[in-house]
């Protein structure tokens, strides 16, 4: 796998999301929050994650660059969104509050 296909995936297929799920439940501060707010943690890292990785892909001429403003921000929120909203599909049994795993 080349270097492409790496932040490819990364940004696309879920990867971002994956490791943020991943540093949620291991950063012991991440961890130590409350279901509710581990999502919210989840969001926020895979979307910097993601954002980091397509500027990244952008800048290496991977990715067309984008042309204004906006169009960084559409394609920023593009990638952040789909890479949380894959990796919640995967992980989201991990963010149960104990109590209500019995049920």
């Amino acid at each position: 796998m080349e270097l492409k296909d790496f932040l490819a995936w990364f940004v696309s297929g879920g990867g971002a999301g994956i490791v943020a799920y991943y540093l949620v439940g291991h950063v012991s501060f991440l961890a130590a929050l409350q279901a509710e707010y581990k999502r919210w943690a989840a969001f926020a890292v895979s979307f910097v994650l993601a954002g980091g990785a397509f500027t990244l892909m952008a800048t290496a001429g991977y990715q067309a660059l984008p042309v204004s403003a906006l169009d960084w921000i559409e394609k920023l929120f593009a990638v952040g969104t789909a890479s949380f909203g894959l990796a919640t599909l995967l992980h989201a049994h991990e963010l149960r509050e104990p109590e209500y795993e019995a049920i």
